[in-house]
């Protein structure tokens, strides 16, 4: 469980931040089925990764906590909106990764000449897939392949539910999992992960916000709907118990990333929580359906976090080959121009980090 101390902070102070944004995957879950495109360009206590040399191996956290963030369904990929950005990598040159990262590489991903990534569609403008493409797009697409093509490797993408990227990781089916994830205690008992931006997560309401919700108070006795495996239930928990006096939030889940939006533009529900950046990136881009019915309200950001890269325990030596690919991107600025190009610019880190969980 999320401390309740955090939460209790969070809710009170709404801890605002300049576009830090949270999101991510459960830490179990059933697998879901997946499509695959194969990309043609060839750390709280947290550790940063060094530019030309690779780290120390990361270490895992033992520290109690639960729950995942949430995903939402963005306006590309989807039936229900519209997304469009060019991505950064065709308008970058490649530098290839210091002499000490590639040679951290094991053996058999050397050999392959390819790491399987999977990611997770909705997540614009992190991750997503736009329609009728195989190939995904977003910041995370850029940052993965890139990294890769640095360490002379291709990357396998599968499209994957937002409960099968740990477990994935964990059985071996994939190499990372990344989707606009936060790094988490929780997670970190089963996986670790290479931290890459930051984030939090704001509550979506219908256009015009009718409920009038100004606060997090302000969800007391209403409807909200998330997503399954999110960091929120406990957040609502907490709220129900300190704030709401009987008229507790009625909280709703569903495994389906575009039921929240949709319970919310239909007044099922009043409200909904998810990553700030991946609702925003969507409602601004929005041209039709359910995302140009929906807004962020002016509830303060909250449950501020670093989003990351999950990989196995046992991958310790491709995370930090990857990761030392990531930190020379920081160090010639590709980094920040793809941070940059996708909006979100404002939560790139000054150097890459191993395990950084902020709850």
């Amino acid at each position: 469980m999320i401390r309740t101390t955090r939460v209790r902070a969070a809710l009170a102070a709404g801890i605002c931040c300049t576009a830090l944004v949270l999101a991510g995957c459960g830490s179990s879950g059933s697998a879901g089925s997946s499509t695959s495109a194969s990309s043609s360009t060839t750390g709280a206590p947290a550790t940063s990764a060094a530019a030309s040399s690779s780290s120390a191996a990361p270490s895992s956290s033992t520290s109690a906590g639960s729950g995942a963030s949430s995903s939402a369904a963005s306006g590309a990929g989807s039936a229900s909106g519209t997304a469009t950005s060019s991505s950064a990598i065709e308008d970058v040159a490649s530098a290839p990764a210091a002499p000490s990262q590639t040679a951290s590489l094991p053996a058999d991903i050397k050999s392959k000449g390819s790491i399987t990534a999977a990611t997770t569609d909705g997540n614009a403008p992190w991750s997503f897939y736009k329609t009728g493409s195989n190939t995904p797009s977003g910041v995370d697409y850029d940052l993965i392949t890139e990294a890769a093509k640095r360490l002379g490797l291709t990357v396998d993408w599968q499209n994957v539910q937002f409960t099968a990227g740990i477990p994935g990781v964990q059985s071996g089916r994939f190499d990372l999992y990344v989707s606009a994830m936060a790094d988490s205690k929780a997670r970190e008992k089963v996986v670790s992960f290479i931290g890459y931006s930051k984030e939090g997560s704001g509550v979506i309401v219908k256009k015009g916000n009718p409920e009038n919700i100004q606060t997090m108070a302000d969800l007391c006795g209403k409807k909200v709907s998330i997503v399954t495996g999110s960091i929120f239930p406990d957040l609502v928990k907490d709220l129900n118990a300190t704030t709401c006096n009987g008229k507790d939030v009625q909280l709703s889940e569903t495994a389906d990333q575009t039921a929240p939006y949709l319970a919310v533009a239909s007044g099922q529900a009043d409200a909904s929580m998810n990553t700030f950046g991946v609702s925003n990136y969507a409602f601004k881009t929005a041209t039709n359906g359910v995302q140009a019915q929906l807004e962020l309200s002016p509830v303060p950001l909250f449950a501020p976090a670093i989003q990351g890269i999950a990989f196995d325990k046992n991958k310790s030596a491709l995370m930090q080959a990857l990761g030392g690919a990531l930190q020379s991107m920081v160090a010639d600025g590709t980094y920040q121009k793809i941070m940059d190009t996708w909006s979100v610019g404002d939560g790139a880190l000054t150097a890459i980090l191993y395990n950084a969980p902020t709850f």
